[in-house]
């Protein structure tokens, strides 16, 4: 993994750094971890890989957000993207 590479939000994608470690001329950070670790890391800024699972299990995913602004909801493509399904009208108590 390389922690950084892109701002996603300064519409900078790393290209360059990227295609140099694919073609091994740049290398890459190697995390040694073991079946079962966790790992926290931004994913949208990290260039990073997984390991294919080799068995009949799910791979487990969470993904961690947080908005500075309270009452703000994920896009409804954001909301395909990570549930698979848009929100219903909110509850009123």
């Amino acid at each position: 993994m390389s922690r950084d590479v892109r701002d996603a939000d300064r519409d900078e994608m790393g290209f360059i750094y990227a295609e140099a470690v694919v073609d091994g001329s740049q290398p890459a950070n190697q995390l040694s971890l073991d079946a079962g670790d966790l790992l926290l890391f931004r994913g949208r800024n990290s260039l990073h890989r997984v390991t294919p699972v080799e068995d009949d299990s799910t791979r487990q995913l969470a993904v961690l957000a947080y908005n500075s602004q309270p009452g703000i909801s994920l896009c409804e493509t954001a909301q395909m993207t990570f549930y698979g399904r848009m929100s219903g009208p909110k509850a009123t108590v």
